[in-house]
């Protein structure tokens, strides 16, 4: 026979009834305690921080510390179809001759920059 969630309930509650106080109960007085000097709060370490508009603005990475793809490749648009999901986010990019590039969301997650060369001009695509 399974144990209902009822019979989990009632068995906790019996448990938590039987394990009682492990300390004999100490007597209590209604004098209040004796105020303890207060030890100040401990000291921050310095963070980097910049002020932005009033607001820290904190660093959390080192300088470069997300290397960038300087060298992208490229699939045909039915060579993607096969390796990528249908509503993947891509971030496209079209050059002033027409050709359009598109850079996969989830790579640019860890990369954040791509150096390329569309339609013959260097370019930068930023995430």
């Amino acid at each position: 026979m399974q144990p209902t969630q009822r019979t989990w309930i009632a068995l906790s509650f019996a448990l938590a009834a039987c394990a009682g106080d492990p300390e004999p109960a100490q007597e209590t007085s209604s004098a209040p305690a004796p105020r303890q000097e207060e030890a100040p709060p401990p000291e921050r370490p310095e963070l980097p921080f910049e002020m932005l508009e009033g607001e820290p603005m904190y660093t959390v990475l080192p300088k470069d510390a997300i290397p960038s793809v300087n060298d992208p490749r490229f699939l045909l648009a039915d060579e993607a179809d096969a390796v990528m999901d249908p509503d993947e986010p891509v971030m496209g990019v079209v050059g002033i001759n027409g050709t359009a590039k598109a850079y996969s969301a989830w790579q640019l997650d860890g990369h954040e920059i791509v150096n390329d060369v569309l339609d013959g001009q260097p370019i930068t695509a930023t995430w």
